[in-house]
C-alpha cells in the first residue's frame, strides 16, 4: 500500500482542493490496523519527514483521501497516522455532477465572509426561487438580501 502525502492549504469545505494541494512525497510498505475503518483509517509505517510536513494524504489502496488528524510515535522507528477522510475531495466528481437543491446553508444569511464566493461552483449559478412558507420570490441571483435569505431554499437555474 502506497500513501501520497500532501500539505493542504485552503479551507476544509471546500469540494475541490485540487489546486489548493502540494505533493510532498510518497510512502510504500504501509500497513493499515485490522480494527480501523474507512472513515477514520489508522496506518502505520516506518517514521519518514515526509509525514511530519503534510497535513493530507491520499491511499492508493482505499482511494479516498484524508486528513491527518494525529501522528503517534511508535516503538521500533515507527509511526502512526491516525486519518479522517475528506468525503468532499474524494467524492467530489460525483458531487459536482449530481443536481441538487442547497436548503439549508452553514453560513448566516446576512453574513459574506471571503470564503462564500470561492465555494459556489462556477458551472452552476445560484438562484433563490421561493420562501419555505409559499410566498414567491423573483428569480434573481443572490445578492446581500439580508434577513430576507433566511428562509429561502436555493436551487440550481
Amino acid at each position: 500500500m502506497k500513501l501520497t502525502f500532501y500539505k493542504y492549504a485552503g479551507t476544509p469545505n471546500r469540494i475541490d482542493k485540487t489546486h489548493y494541494l502540494s505533493a510532498i512525497g510518497e510512502v510504500d510498505s504501509i500497513h493499515i490496523k485490522m480494527t480501523t475503518d474507512l472513515m477514520k483509517p489508522n496506518f502505520i509505517l516506518r517514521t519518514n519527514p515526509v509525514v511530519y510536513n503534510a497535513n493530507y494524504f491520499f491511499c492508493d489502496k482505499t482511494q479516498r483521501y484524508y486528513y491527518i488528524n494525529n501522528v503517534t510515535a511508535l516503538d521500533g522507528e515507527r509511526i502512526s497516522i491516525d486519518g479522517k477522510i475528506d468525503v468532499l475531495h474524494t467524492f467530489r466528481n460525483e458531487i459536482l455532477a449530481s443536481p441538487a437543491w442547497v436548503k439549508k446553508s452553514g453560513i448566516p444569511s446576512n453574513v459574506v465572509d471571503k470564503f462564500s464566493v470561492g465555494m459556489m461552483h462556477q458551472n452552476y449559478p445560484f438562484r433563490q426561487d421561493y420562501y419555505i412558507d409559499g410566498i414567491d420570490f423573483p428569480n434573481q441571483p443572490i445578492g446581500n438580501y439580508g434577513d430576507n435569505m433566511k428562509n429561502c431554499v436555493i436551487g440550481f437555474m
